[in-house]
């Protein structure tokens, strides 16, 4: 058997090739378009394949041993050579190039293939969406082609997957140093157990003198330098992040002993005492750190960093390269998280007082200009004056297990103003995860619908898709009765970093919403525009419309209507208002968006 041809772009293509990486996400988003070929063909072999240097892996199989095989066995090797057609081999054992193939003439017995090459990022050939058979077989040119727009889709998949891991490691990394930055500080800080956290604050001592010496330019080398030498210093485990400025924070995991902070500190001092040089002059790198770990210096995340930060302000004060620790009197933060549980125990006893509200945000279909409909959005105001925001509140109301009765409060809440007038748009409403998940909730919308007197099509769930996580039967059951007397579900944060796609396919969602960090780089770059082009069309692709949320500016709008897309809400239309201020909100956010877009207002 013959060596099988590389291409001339061999090396580029393999650069692409890098650029996918297998998971379990990324084979249930490629199975739809797998099983999609297979039962296009009538074939009862087919996969999505990846020609790496040597060899040749699926991504995604199904009727066939998934093992690699060599390059020079793989019939996709030769399908990638050219990209832009369907390699159909109606008889392998006819074909000379395939004849002695082990495939062909050992025990898999293949007698059929039909390859369309897929594209990396980069535009190069990286694999097939391939159908195989034991018979062979023929296909007609609209089965062909429909296989190939198949491939195109599953290209705009793998890119999207790939963008879209990308776009969150640099929505979360300091553009500078490499280090984490605030975002994936607080990522980390909700996921961590506040028992065994470690905060080190840091803060660059003599920092200005570099950059009045050297210059921005040589400010930023230092701090590169900084950030470089605290990741050899920590554990692979620990996080480095940079807060802004000449501030860094070192998050560490298990911490056993308050000590223990300070030997890290000790390290962290010795990393930086080795000469810089910076323009051939040896620059001191010297740092002052606060530390703080719980359980010993609080119980609550955010209270740690402020309790270390109170040390790093206390070590400043005390002299340049000081590490303080802070003091075990227990901070104030978790009173106040008290406070919050006393209040939402006192809201959800029975005969309780809520004391959330409503406000309301308007979508504006962008092929007509239209305000087809709002979505629901919570609020609490204190009464000391202070707003609290849902990210703040929520988790405090998840774990201690009042979703389910602020969900129904919700959906009560946006009923009663519903039934109160005869506005003409349907309303959105968020479900916990776990309450959809929870077996019962349609019938629970019915009684809330049948009780105000609100038919089903006048209102909207949505949910996201952590809600499939637990039962996923109770989930489907639950959209379908809410199908039944016509309540719309909607999937949320669609394209967020989760294997969407499939679930689009495999449940009856009537809507889906792009996720808004999509949304805020959609007209930011090429990259931004043809990310939000590849959510665009796969939406497209399963024929169900598709809403952009958080549009901030005319661009984004602009972008996201040339894209297809078919509604969208954000600040650029209009802030979230009350009910009573809805319709002139709606009338304000089509006239805008009819700017925008360069459409007249009808006189």
């Amino acid at each position: 058997m013959t060596s099988v041809p590389r291409s001339a772009d061999e090396a580029e293509r393999l650069v692409d090739v890098a650029d996918i990486s297998s998971d379990e996400a990324t084979e249930e988003l490629l199975g739809a378009f797998m099983r999609l070929a297979g039962d296009l063909v009538g074939a009862p072999i087919s996969g999505v394949s990846l020609v790496g240097k040597d060899e040749q892996s699926f991504l995604a199989i199904r009727g066939l041993n998934a093992a690699p095989v060599p390059r020079d066995s793989s019939f996709c090797a030769h399908a990638i050579l050219e990209p832009d057609q369907v390699m159909v081999v109606p008889d392998l054992q006819a074909d000379p190039r395939f004849s002695a193939n082990p495939l062909v003439v050992g025990d898999s017995n293949l007698r059929f293939y039909a390859g369309a090459p897929l594209r990396g990022t980069r535009g190069h050939a990286v694999g097939t969406l391939c159908v195989l058979d034991r018979e062979p077989r023929t296909l007609s040119p609209a089965v062909v082609e429909r296989l190939q727009d198949l491939a195109r889709g599953v290209s705009a998949a793998l890119s999207l997957r790939h963008a879209v891991r990308e776009m969150h490691r640099l929505a979360r990394t300091d553009p500078l140093t490499g280090a984490g930055n605030r975002k994936a500080m607080e990522e980390a800080l909700a996921a961590a157990d506040p028992n065994g956290l470690g905060i080190l604050m840091l803060d660059l001592d003599g920092f200005k003198p570099i950059n009045d010496t050297y210059g921005h330019s040589g400010g930023d080398k230092a701090l590169v330098e900084v950030a470089r030498r605290l990741r050899e210093a920590v554990r692979s485990k620990d996080m480095v992040i940079r807060l802004g400025g000449d501030e860094f924070m070192v998050l560490v995991l298990g911490v056993e002993q308050p000590e223990a902070g300070l030997g890290l500190a000790t390290r962290l001092h010795a990393s930086l005492a080795d000469t810089f040089i910076l323009n051939g002059s040896p620059v001191p790198l010297r740092v002052s750190i606060g530390f703080a770990a719980g359980p010993w210096h609080a119980r609550d995340a955010l209270a740690l960093v402020e309790r270390a930060d109170a040390a790093l302000y206390a070590a400043k004060r005390a002299g340049r390269g000081i590490t303080r620790s802070a003091s075990a009197t227990p901070g104030g933060e978790a009173v106040g998280r008290g406070r919050l549980e006393e209040k939402l125990c006192e809201a959800f006893a029975p005969g309780g007082k809520v004391p959330f509200h409503l406000v309301f945000q308007p979508i504006i279909d962008l092929k007509t200009c239209e305000f087809v409909s709002a979505e629901a959005l919570l609020r609490w105001r204190t009464d000391t004056g202070l707003s609290l925001q849902p990210a703040d509140v929520l988790p405090v109301i998840e774990g201690m297990g009042y979703s389910g009765a602020l969900d129904r409060w919700v959906l009560r809440e946006a009923c009663g103003l519903i039934a109160s007038g005869h506005a003409p748009w349907t309303v959105s409403v968020n479900a916990s995860a776990s309450t959809f998940g929870m077996p019962g909730f349609d019938a629970q919308v019915a009684q809330i619908l049948q009780e105000f007197g609100v038919a089903g099509e006048r209102l909207m769930i949505e949910m996201v898709e952590g809600a499939l996580a637990g039962d996923a039967d109770a989930a489907r059951a639950n959209m379908l009765g809410l199908a039944q007397i016509g309540v719309r579900v909607v999937l949320d944060d669609f394209g967020g970093g989760h294997s969407t796609l499939a679930r689009v396919r495999e449940y009856p969602f009537t809507a889906i919403k792009i996720d808004r960090s999509l949304v805020t780089d959609c007209a930011r770059d090429a990259q931004g525009t043809a990310l939000m082009e590849a959510v665009a069309g796969m939406a497209e692709a399963f024929s169900i419309p598709a809403v952009a949320e958080g549009v901030e500016h005319a661009a984004q709008l602009q972008v996201l209507a040339r894209l297809g897309v078919d509604r969208a809400q954000g600040f650029f239309l209009s802030r979230a208002v009350a009910w009573d201020a809805l319709a002139e909100a709606g009338a304000d956010a089509i006239e805008r968006a009819r700017g925008a877009l360069g459409q007249h207002i009808d006189a």
